[in-house]
């Protein structure tokens, strides 16, 4: 919350600054440019940019949703391997556990490294011995556990590799930089719309950039998941299932 504040406060100071510097030395232009209808073409502007935030919002929305969803299937799935395994003879249980709880401390490691859109030979490596696992524990006698495990393993493998895809789909760079064009000119053009009452206008004028400047943050914001912000992926739920599992 202190963050969101803080980028509002740094956003409010300066437009306050520029709006009343801009009234004060082009007062008479601001009103030619209000009695010739420059409101009508600013209005444009404005679903013009809409359209795109729209757009973009949306895309970046139903990728953060993915993720979301990589990452709690992910988690689960560890939980499951970890409890059905569980029922297989000593050895096999103990291998299973270990690599588990290697890849746990793995991932998070990595995570707090910024390395997790990368994949990573370590928890390829403690993949592989969970294959050597299920390959080699004997399941002569219960093969619906096999099968659970085999499944659960499949799940785990299948949500990492979703997760490493989500993490490397990010906007076009092109379209960003139309994103944040459209903005600053939606910001700047408001300074130039006005009406008789300064300060009914600095209301008005300073609501319209503060809502494109938080609409531009939020778009940030999505299409870096991992980078702290507004809202971030973290790695509290495979902290939490690393002390659930070892305690």
């Amino acid at each position: 919350m202190l963050k969101i504040l803080r980028r509002i406060f740094f956003f409010v100071v300066p437009f306050s600054i520029v709006f009343f510097y801009i009234h004060d030395q082009f007062e008479s232009v601001i009103s030619r440019s209000t009695e010739n209808g420059l409101a009508g073409f600013y209005s444009v502007e404005g679903v013009i940019f809409g359209l795109i935030v729209a757009f973009v919002i949306q895309r970046e929305w139903e990728i953060w949703a993915n993720l979301s969803e990589s990452v709690r299937t992910e988690i689960d799935s560890i939980r499951e391997m970890w409890k059905w395994s569980a029922y297989t003879d000593p050895a096999s249980c103990a291998k299973a556990h270990k690599h588990l709880e290697g890849y746990l401390h793995l991932v998070i490691s990595e995570w707090n490294k910024r390395g997790e859109e990368t994949r990573s030979s370590s928890v390829d490596a403690e993949l592989d011995g969970l294959r050597d696992m299920l390959v080699q524990a004997p399941f002569s006698s219960a093969g619906s556990l096999n099968t659970q495990l085999q499944q659960a393993f499949a799940n785990l493998v299948q949500a990492r590799n979703q997760r490493l895809n989500f993490s490397n789909e990010h906007m076009p760079k092109i379209l960003k930089r139309i994103v944040i064009l459209a903005d600053i000119l939606l910001i700047l053009l408001s300074l130039f719309i006005a009406v008789n009452n300064v300060y009914l206008d600095y209301l008005f004028t300073s609501s319209i950039g503060l809502l494109a400047f938080a609409l531009l943050l939020v778009v940030d914001d999505l299409d870096n998941p991992f980078r702290p912000g507004a809202w971030h992926l973290t790695t509290e739920g495979y902290q939490a299932l690393l002390e659930e599992l070892t305690h």
